[in-house]
């Protein structure tokens, strides 16, 4: 069931943790108030949160890579530089 996960804004923003278990992928999409996303700006950094409870940048939403399958188990957020408007939402 598709659910938000970075709502749409325009500044620096970044979701709660969401956590993906062993066995259960994820797929997360960008988003904006249109539909999709026609903006070559937007981009959202995937992030996976280490054991210190640093966040490290693993992969990048863009209008050329709207989506991605995430498959390793952990703990990420997503992080949104301010500029153009996006979200993100799992499907």
């Amino acid at each position: 069931m598709p659910a938000q996960i970075l709502a749409i804004g325009t500044t620096n923003a970044s979701s709660t943790d969401v956590v993906v278990a062993a066995g259960t992928p994820l797929t997360v999409c960008l988003k904006d108030g249109a539909g999709p996303i026609v903006d070559g700006g937007a981009r959202v950094q995937i992030q996976l949160k280490a054991d210190s409870g640093e966040y490290f940048t693993v992969d990048t939403l863009s209008q050329a890579k709207p989506a991605v399958m995430i498959q390793a188990p952990g703990t990420y957020r997503f992080s949104r530089k301010a500029g153009t408007s996006c979200g993100v939402f799992s499907g």
